[in-house]
């Protein structure tokens, strides 16, 4: 399950798509909301054992790479519903 921060990420690409906002903007803007969410998640702060780093900079693509995906998604949708309520 998706934490809060997850979920209230995903009204930045809202709005930027409201307000027509270029899409390499929304790429970034999910990358750096993929690098909180790992700095949040680090196994530091879960007492488990801590990963190579290969390991966690893999992890860290396929994080940045769903983020990128779903916050894309929804820039879409609302580019695509805001055309309709023009």
């Amino acid at each position: 399950m998706l934490g809060l921060e997850a979920w209230l990420s995903l009204i930045g690409p809202a709005y930027f798509a409201y307000i027509g906002i270029a899409m390499p903007f929304v790429v970034v803007w999910a990358i750096i909301c993929a690098a909180l969410w790992i700095w949040n998640n680090r196994p530091s702060k879960r007492q488990g054992p801590p990963r190579s780093w290969s390991a966690s900079l893999t992890f860290f693509v396929v994080v940045a790479a769903c983020y990128v995906a779903a916050h894309v998604a929804v820039y879409l949708l609302v580019q695509y519903l805001a055309g309709l309520w023009a």
